[in-house]
């Protein structure tokens, strides 16, 4: 397995599910008229980006609560991350693992709430280290040949 798959399979599944809390959160911010028009003053237009920026983090949590999206189980199980997605039938195993696992959630919906942009744009930064980590690699056993 390519090194960098692992890193570009976590960032595929944040930038879906980022992408998914945006489409939601701007769908709620079209149907508010305090929140959809953009206002002449500038505090005015602070405090409504403010309040636009607090919904988007409360949908991101609520999100992957809904989706059981666990930051440490993700992070555990980098290699098929959406796999540890969604709810299992069964009892809890317990206080302390109920905890873990609501504190990853919400890690997990603070992180979306970076937005999907900046996911997308973490993820073209490890695209092109990927493609250019074998052309580096190839060029010293060139010139180490030469």
């Amino acid at each position: 397995m390519n090194p960098f798959q692992p890193l570009i399979n976590l960032l595929v599944l944040m930038s879906a599910l980022s992408i998914a809390a945006e489409r939601i959160a701007n769908a709620i911010k079209l149907n508010s008229p305090t929140l959809r028009e953009v206002l002449l003053s500038t505090r005015e237009e602070k405090d409504r980006e403010r309040r636009i920026g607090h919904r988007v983090l409360l949908i991101s949590v609520l999100l992957a609560l809904v989706l059981k999206a666990d930051l440490f189980q993700i992070l555990a199980n980098l290699d098929a991350p959406w796999d540890t997605l969604g709810w299992t039938p069964g009892p809890p195993t317990g206080l302390l693992h109920t905890l873990n696992t609501i504190a990853g959630m919400v890690l997990t919906g603070i992180a979306l709430g970076f937005g999907s942009k900046f996911w997308h744009d973490v993820l073209d930064i490890v695209y092109r280290t990927r493609r250019r980590a074998p052309e580096t690699g190839t060029r010293r056993s060139l010139m180490r040949l030469q």
